[in-house]
């Protein structure tokens, strides 16, 4: 116990210094005052053009392959969801064999008319069961972090740096519902790859969980996209036929960096950044995926 008092005194001193940034609430100012650049938005265009034709070869599948296909991708993108960060294969594969929920299946399991529905409860018990099985099921006794201890380290070095210190554990249930206030507004609604890839930035950036916080923010995105392809374009599927994990894993020092772009300093530059990466691996998976998909008709 005296040890841990030592490390948390020693973390609130380091917090405080104001040597180190520390991520706090105005992050959601900043969404909230967000300007789209014309390139940002010129870019979604193009991708969502891609997009929609991936689609539309989905839904030129049978309905037998076509419920294959959507089962397929949802098990390979738990999978990789988990594989991004460092989870041991051999263990997710038992973690896959004796799951009888998982956290994307729970969402979509327990989403209502409207499918934008997001409360406190979901986001624990969902994050729950994304974490459970896995190495980091221990955190999962808690809702959320209850410490200040936690620090993000700089990408790409060797030897131990802060970056930044996540957000103050007493902001956490403040910054739960400025999340479900944001997720089930229709600010952004219009953009049907832009507010998932900003939802994706907010969780990442604000790390209120001890771990899976990109895991989490992967799932959140690829269930915001699910609704607004359903709602902005008119495709419906039982599941989301699209996914973005396996699209991050040669771009891991970039997507760390981003989000610590908008985790220290929200401003309109850093999101913008951050969008658009996200739309150049949107448009990555895209090209991927629909490679599967025509092979796949074919066979």
């Amino acid at each position: 116990m005296d040890n841990l008092q030592t490390e948390i005194q020693r973390a609130e001193e380091m917090r405080s210094s104001g040597q180190y940034p520390v991520v706090n609430l105005n992050i959601f100012d900043a969404i909230a005052y967000l300007e789209l650049s014309d390139w940002t938005l010129e870019h979604e265009q193009d991708v969502l053009e891609k997009y929609t034709k991936y689609l539309d070869d989905i839904n030129n599948l049978s309905k037998t392959k076509k419920e294959q296909y959507l089962h397929a991708i949802k098990k390979i993108e738990i999978q990789k969801n988990h594989s991004l960060e460092q989870e041991d294969p051999y263990m997710l594969t038992l973690y896959m064999e004796g799951k009888r929920q998982y956290a994307i299946d729970y969402l979509l399991k327990n989403q209502k008319y409207p499918l934008d529905t997001l409360t406190r409860e979901k986001i624990i018990v969902s994050h729950k069961k994304l974490l459970d099985g896995t190495s980091s099921q221990k955190y999962i006794k808690n809702d959320y972090r209850q410490d200040n201890l936690a620090y993000v380290c700089k990408s790409g070095r060797g030897d131990l740096q802060i970056h930044y210190f996540s957000l103050p554990c007493e902001d956490i249930e403040e910054s739960i519902m400025n999340l479900t206030v944001y997720y089930n507004s229709t600010i952004h609604d219009n953009y049907t790859l832009i507010k998932p890839t900003i939802i994706h930035g907010l969780v990442g950036a604000l790390q209120v969980f001890n771990d899976g916080n990109t895991r989490f923010a992967r799932t959140l995105q690829a269930l915001k996209t699910y609704e607004l392809t359903e709602r902005n374009l008119g495709y419906y599927f039982p599941t989301p036929a699209f996914y973005t994990s396996d699209a991050y894993f040669d771009y891991r020092e970039q997507y760390r960096n981003k989000i610590a772009d908008i985790a220290i300093n929200p401003d309109n530059e850093s999101w913008n950044n951050w969008v658009n990466f996200n739309l150049n691996r949107i448009e990555d998976q895209i090209f991927y995926m629909d490679n599967k998909v025509k092979k796949f008709t074919k066979s």
